[in-house]
């Protein structure tokens, strides 16, 4: 009985003593004693490690938490909803288990928005501005509802965005308004000006040319007149009136120009009255010039691209063909028997000076065709020059020149009868009008060739006047299809590299270059049937041409193709007859060339300058341009 009572008594004890022994001490820790939420749909976890039960709980109209209770190790998902403000909030969250207890902050960002820009300053035209929105929030844009004159797109939009906005057309004065970009529960103010329509005229343009009251004047006048502005800055539209009556104009011509040229001729004899207004495209408002007279002559001008016949083959049954072309003169300049006239005059009677161009001149077609440029001369890129010309020919240093050759050579061909395969038999002549020393001569293997050349007015005995370059870049390279027989400073003392024998060669089986070769045995160079014939003691073989000092020979001490002398050696005679006699349809043999070769040396005048020819300071001209 006593044991069973002791049992009894102890058997509580010993449940609760191991009882005690078997329940471990709380544990619980949080992750994290804060988190950061977006300010837009947010939702976060947080972790929870315990070892009992446990229950979590915040007090917040904004913040949810889920689940808010666990047994061991958990995570709490906590979700918020959008912050519509531009203030922070922050709530706490408890987690209890047994007797311990922890917390953790909660914290949700505000909503943010910037613009790049606030006031666009707009024309009075159709225009847009576009404005740059960083925003980590929703945003939309608000137009007062009476305001028709500016939209926007888009309108609404969530984070980053572009917002473009247009204005209408403003016929009246300056307007403005004050557009909205609303998010959260503030705003961003953007000011929209629109400048105002003043609908005032352009100045009245001044007129330039005719003259007022001018007598004998060309019946291709020239109208020029000065370029005005809008005082809005509108596009102004010209309207050239013209005609013998003035209160009824018969031509009436729009143009967006200062400059008009006629495209055929007025009247002879004939009073005229002009006036240019000036338009502004934008209101229709016009202002006029005054109204000036002028009389009629009988001269006459070039049309622009017209071609006049400065003399006719008569031997050979096809001629030999010349254009000489002008740039960097003006329509003015196109006056016959005015500048252009004389320049290419001068220069057509320089090229048949000199043999065989003399002899054989009438086997030749001489043409002179105008082109009209802006302003008279031409662009120097190596004195910072620009000029706006027909065929923006180019000073580039030295004596160097280029020009637009396709535009060259298709004004040519406004020249009836010339087409491209024409071209490949038409020496051109380029013309520049400027008072400068240089010559390039472009030539294609095809046989096409522009010789460019300046109205240099250097000295004759120095080889720099025009006279010289016509014969030296025109008879020399483009006509006679000759090399260069001078020797470059930077090449003094070198010999001929592998390179430039190579393209001398290629050249040479185009049919060029027939005055220079690279041996010098007279039983093997190109020349050697004239070497020894009686008359022509001057040919041999002299070392030095091509640019080089060595490894290249040409046939005379001197001529034309090395210092600019008005003198062509006998190898480049020969060379410049055989195409006469090939395009005439002759037959060629070495007797005809002899029995009309009537100058087999230079003349005394040309001795002369060639004893005074110092190579240190003369200064070449540019070797020609070979293309392929």
């Amino acid at each position: 009985m006593i044991k069973k009572i002791l049992y009894i008594f102890f058997l509580p004890l010993f449940l609760f003593f191991y009882s005690c022994e078997k329940e471990p001490p709380a544990q619980l820790e949080l992750s994290a004693e804060s988190v950061i939420l977006s300010n837009i749909d947010a939702q976060q976890t947080i972790t929870v490690n315990a070892n009992g039960k446990w229950t979590a709980s915040l007090s917040s109209s904004w913040c949810i938490i889920s689940p808010t209770s666990g047994d061991g190790n958990g995570e709490i998902t906590i979700i918020a909803s959008d912050n519509p403000t531009i203030k922070e909030r922050s709530v706490s969250l408890f987690v209890v288990s047994r007797e311990l207890k922890k917390s953790a902050t909660i914290l949700q960002s505000v909503s943010e928005l910037e613009v790049d820009n606030v006031e666009f300053v707009l024309s009075k035209d159709i225009a847009t501005k576009t404005l740059n929105i960083t925003s980590n929030t929703s945003w939309e844009v608000s137009i007062p509802d009476s305001v028709k004159w500016v939209k926007a797109h888009p309108l609404k939009g969530v984070g980053d965005g572009v917002v473009t906005f247009t204005v209408n057309k403003n016929s009246g004065g300056v307007r403005d308004v004050n557009v909205e970009v609303i998010f959260a529960n503030s705003l961003k103010q953007i000011k929209i000006v629109q400048a105002r329509a003043s609908n005032l005229p352009p100045e009245p343009p001044q007129l330039k040319a005719p003259e007022a009251n001018l007598s004998d004047a060309n019946r291709l006048p020239t109208f020029r007149w000065s370029e005005v502005e809008d005082p809005d800055g509108d596009d102004v539209i010209y309207t050239l009136e013209y005609g013998s009556n003035q209160t009824s104009w018969e031509h009436s011509i729009e143009i967006d120009d200062t400059l008009f040229n006629l495209s055929s001729y007025l009247n002879e004899n004939q009073l005229y009255y002009w006036r240019v207004s000036a338009f502004d495209s934008y209101d229709g408002s016009t202002s006029y010039s005054e109204v000036r007279s002028f009389t009629t002559g009988v001269k006459t001008s070039y049309l622009d691209g017209e071609h006049k016949v400065y003399q006719t083959h008569t031997k050979g049954a096809n001629p030999s063909e010349i254009l000489f072309i002008g740039d960097g003169y003006i329509s003015e300049d196109f006056e016959e028997g005015g500048q252009f006239d004389a320049h290419i005059d001068e220069g057509i009677e320089a090229f048949f000076s000199v043999e065989p161009y003399k002899t054989y001149r009438e086997y030749f077609t001489v043409y002179k065709q105008a082109a009209y440029s802006r302003e008279r001369g031409v662009k120097q890129t190596d004195k910072d020059i620009l000029k706006n010309s027909k065929f923006n020919s180019d000073f580039l240093g030295g004596s160097s020149l280029s020009t637009d050759t396709d535009a060259v050579f298709e004004y040519a061909k406004k020249i009836p009868g010339v087409n491209d395969e024409k071209l490949k038999n038409l020496l051109i002549i380029l013309i520049l009008n400027e008072d400068r020393y240089a010559g390039t001569c472009w030539m294609w293997s095809d046989g096409r060739s522009i010789a460019i050349i300046p109205v240099s007015r250097g000295s004759v005995s120095t080889g720099s006047h025009y006279s010289n370059l016509i014969i030296h870049e025109a008879g020399g390279h483009g006509f006679g299809r000759l090399a260069d027989e001078y020797v470059n400073s930077s090449n003094t003392g070198k010999t001929i590299t592998a390179k430039d024998k190579e393209d001398l060669e290629t050249f040479v089986k185009a049919g060029f270059y027939s005055n220079v070769d690279l041996t010098g045995d007279i039983t093997k160079v190109k020349w050697k049937h004239i070497i020894g014939v009686p008359g022509y003691s001057r040919v041999g073989t002299y070392e030095g041409g091509f640019y080089y000092t060595y490894g290249v020979w040409r046939p005379e001490s001197s001529s034309c193709m090395v210092q600019n002398q008005k003198y062509y050696n006998a190898p480049s005679r020969e060379a410049i007859v055989k195409r006469i006699y090939n395009t005439a349809g002759l037959d060629y043999s070495f007797e005809a060339f002899q029995e009309k070769d009537i100058e087999k040396a230079p003349s005394q005048t040309v001795m002369m300058q060639a004893k005074s020819f110092n190579p240190l300071t003369f200064v070449p001209l540019a070797p020609p341009v070979m293309v392929e």
